[in-house]
């Protein structure tokens, strides 16, 4: 007997409900009545299939036209295929050359404070900071260990020889930078022939170990009532003092 005629006979007990017509979009998914339904999830799962083939085929298709580890058009795709704005990259990336500047920048630091701290030693060990006597044999080892270095010829009884001292005094523990020394004029012959001193006190200025300049007397000085800072200014402009400060300051 056949599904149609068989339907026929059985039709009469159907309910009013089961006469009702079936919604399309609510139809059975079979085709007939042996159907395992496996023909609706084979083409369910090959339009999924179709989908996931687009995306990867349009992922493809953005590599080769430079997405590809790449920018284009501001974007770029990363190596699963998600779109990334480039000004999100752009920012790490100059956020990573900051922090290399920054680090260059502390290493420089380091390394001026550590060539600082070890000048500074290497002063102390040769009496900077210290205004002291030497003797004529110590002369030329004295301005050539010292990078800068003041030597003030003097006489013992001439008072302007004193102020000067008191000055130079005050100038070598103001000046860690500078070597200062002074040095009896009667007990170095030697050296007043050859640096030609004439007139005392005189302070000669020296930069690794060549004379650059002298301060004869009070010259240029304003009398004997002169400042410190006066003198500390005329050894810097002949290069014996490194350190900045300002000629009015009181010492």
């Amino acid at each position: 007997m056949d599904w149609a005629s068989s339907r026929a006979k059985t039709s009469r007990y159907d309910t009013e409900a089961e006469r009702r017509p079936v919604k399309p979009h609510l139809a059975p998914q079979k085709a007939s009545e042996h159907s395992t339904g496996f023909t609706s999830q084979v083409a369910g799962m090959m339009a999924d299939s179709i989908v996931d083939k687009a995306i990867k085929d349009r992922t493809a298709q953005l590599q080769n036209e430079g997405w590809n580890g790449g920018y284009n058009n501001g974007y770029k795709a990363d190596a699963n295929g998600e779109i990334q704005a480039k000004d999100d990259e752009e920012r790490d990336g100059h956020g990573a050359d900051v922090d290399d500047d920054l680090e260059a920048l502390r290493a420089r630091r380091r390394k001026q404070m550590k060539e600082m701290q070890e000048k500074k030693q290497k002063n102390a060990a040769l009496g900077h900071g210290s205004y002291d006597e030497i003797a004529e044999e110590e002369f030329l080892k004295v301005v050539t260990s010292s990078q800068l270095c003041v030597v003030h010829f003097y006489h013992r009884h001439f008072e302007k020889c004193k102020i000067m001292d008191m000055h130079l005094s005050k100038c070598a523990k103001k000046f860690f930078g500078t070597r200062f020394v002074k040095l009896n004029a009667e007990k170095a012959p030697f050296f007043v022939e050859k640096l030609a001193v004439r007139t005392l006190p005189c302070v000669i200025v020296f930069n690794d170990g060549v004379a650059k300049g002298r301060q004869v007397g009070f010259e240029g000085l304003g009398g004997d009532e002169f400042a410190t800072g006066q003198l500390a200014w005329k050894l810097k402009e002949w290069e014996g003092i490194e350190e900045d400060f300002d000629p009015d300051d009181d010492f």
